[in-house]
C-alpha cells in the first residue's frame, strides 16, 4: 500500500513539472498547464482525498503570502479607496451575473450562486501569478490587491447570509445575522492584535531556530484557518490574516523565505486538485451559457478595472492591465459551484465550473501579455512624460522601462 501511494504520488509530482516546464518554455503561466493536467488524470485512481488535503494546503499558504504583501496599518488608511474601488467591482459584476443563473433556470438560489461566482476574481491565482512572473511592486497590484480583499471579506459575508437565509434547513433572518456577526468579529480580533499587539507578536515569533519558527508559525497559519472556518470565512481568509499578522512585525523576511519553496509545491497541486474537480461530462449541455458568460466575464472585469484605475489615478496602461490582472476566477466560484450542486442546482453548478475553467485559463494568459497588451493598446504618443502630466515619478520611471523593454 506504501509503495503504490508513493508510485502515485512520485508520478503526480513529476507529471506536474513536466507540464509545468512545457508551459514554461512557451512562455505562459504555470497554472494552466497544472489545471489541465488535472482534467487529463481524472479517469485514473487518484486518491481524491490526499489531493484535496494538499490543495488546501496550497491555498492556504498563497493566501498567507498575500497577506505578508499587506500591512493592517495600510488597509486601514486605504479602507475608503478599497470600500470604493470593490463597490465599482461588485455592482458591474454582481447584477450580470446574477441575471445570469435566473437565465440558466437556476431560480434565485441559482441566481444568487451564480452571482457570486461570476462576481468574485481568484486570489490564489492572481496571487500566484503575481508572484510567479514578479510584478508584486507594479503600480496596478497595489491596487488590485485591495480589490481582492473586498471581494473576499464580501464573499464571506455572502456565503454567511446564503448558508442562514437561503441554503439552511430552516431559513431565517437571525441564522444570517448570527453568522455575519462570527466572522465580522473574527476579523476585527485579529486585525485589533496586528494593530496594537506588534511587541507581543516580535517576541512570540522571536525563534532563533528556524525549524521551530517554520513549525510554529506553520501552527499559527493552520489554527487561523481553521478559526476562520469555525468563524463562517473561509480558510483562505483565516491565511490571509495570519500574514496581516506576520507582516506587522520584524520577522516578515524571514517567514517569505523559509515558507517559498513550500508555498509553490502545494499551490501546484491546488490547482491540480482544481482540474481533478472539473467533470468534462457535465458541461454538454451547458457550455453555450458558459461561454457567453465567460465572454461578458472577461469584458466587465477588463471595464471595471480600467473604471477602478483611472479613479485611482492610474495611466491607461496600468488601468488595463489592472483590468486583465481581475479576470480570473478560481477557488470562490468552484465552492460556490459545489454548494449548487448540493442545493439541487446542477446546471449552475457545470456552468460555474466551465466558466472557471474557461476564465482561468483566459485570465492567465491576459495577466501574463497584460503589459505587452496595454503597450499595444495605448502606445506612446510623442509629447510630455507621466511624471511632466502630473503622475508620479514612480509611475513614471515604471512607463518608461516598459516602453524600453518593449523596444
Amino acid at each position: 500500500m506504501h509503495g503504490e501511494f508513493l508510485l502515485g504520488a512520485g508520478a503526480v509530482l513529476a507529471a506536474l513539472a513536466l507540464a509545468g516546464l512545457l508551459f514554461d518554455r512557451l512562455r505562459q503561466s504555470v497554472i494552466p498547464a497544472f489545471i489541465l493536467l488535472g482534467m487529463a488524470i481524472r479517469p485514473l485512481d487518484v486518491d481524491a482525498h490526499l489531493v484535496e488535503v494538499l490543495a488546501t494546503l496550497g491555498v492556504v499558504l498563497l493566501l498567507f503570502f498575500m497577506g505578508l504583501e499587506f500591512s493592517v496599518g495600510a488597509l486601514l488608511r486605504d479602507r475608503r479607496r478599497i470600500v470604493r474601488n470593490g463597490g465599482i467591482d461588485l455592482l458591474v459584476s454582481f447584477p450580470v451575473g446574477f441575471v445570469g443563473g435566473l437565465w440558466i433556470g437556476g431560480g434565485w438560489t441559482g441566481a444568487l450562486l451564480m452571482g457570486g461566482a461570476f462576481y468574485v476574481s481568484s486570489s490564489a491565482i492572481i496571487a500566484k501569478s503575481t508572484i510567479e512572473m514578479r510584478r508584486s511592486a507594479n503600480p496596478e497590484t497595489e491596487v488590485a490587491l485591495g480589490v481582492l480583499v473586498f471581494e473576499d471579506l464580501f464573499m464571506a459575508l455572502f456565503l454567511a447570509l446564503l448558508s442562514g437565509a437561503v441554503l439552511s434547513a430552516e431559513p431565517s433572518a437571525g441564522a444570517a445575522l448570527w453568522g455575519m456577526g462570527k466572522a465580522v468579529a473574527f476579523f476585527a480580533a485579529v486585525v485589533g492584535l496586528a494593530l496594537y499587539g506588534r511587541r507581543l507578536l516580535d517576541r512570540v515569533f522571536d525563534l532563533d531556530n528556524d525549524d521551530l519558527f517554520l513549525l510554529f508559525t506553520g501552527g499559527v497559519v493552520l489554527l487561523l484557518s481553521w478559526g476562520a472556518l469555525a468563524a463562517g470565512l473561509s480558510e483562505a481568509i483565516g491565511a490571509f490574516l495570519a500574514g496581516l499578522l506576520l507582516a506587522e512585525t520584524e520577522h516578515k523576511e524571514r517567514a517569505e523565505r523559509l515558507f517559498g519553496p513550500l508555498q509553490g509545491l502545494f499551490a501546484a497541486v491546488f490547482f491540480l486538485g482544481f482540474g481533478l474537480s472539473l467533470d468534462p461530462a457535465s458541461f454538454a449541455g451547458v457550455w453555450p451559457y458558459a461561454l457567453v458568460l465567460a465572454v461578458a466575464g472577461t469584458a466587465l472585469k477588463i471595464a471595471s478595472g480600467m473604471w477602478i484605475g483611472r479613479r485611482d489615478g492610474l495611466p491607461k496602461r496600468n488601468a488595463l492591465a489592472l483590468g486583465l490582472t481581475l479576470v480570473p476566477r478560481g477557488e470562490f466560484s468552484i465552492l460556490l459551484a459545489g454548494i449548487a450542486v448540493t442545493a439541487n442546482r446542477e446546471a449552475v453548478g457545470a456552468t460555474i465550473a466551465l466558466l472557471v475553467l474557461a476564465l482561468s485559463l483566459v485570465g492567465t494568459v491576459g495577466l501574463r501579455f497584460a503589459p505587452e497588451i496595454a503597450r499595444w493598446v495605448y502606445p506612446r504618443k510623442p509629447g510630455r512624460s507621466l511624471e511632466e502630466r502630473g503622475f508620479s515619478p514612480a509611475l513614471a520611471a515604471f512607463d518608461e522601462a516598459g516602453d524600453t523593454n518593449q523596444r
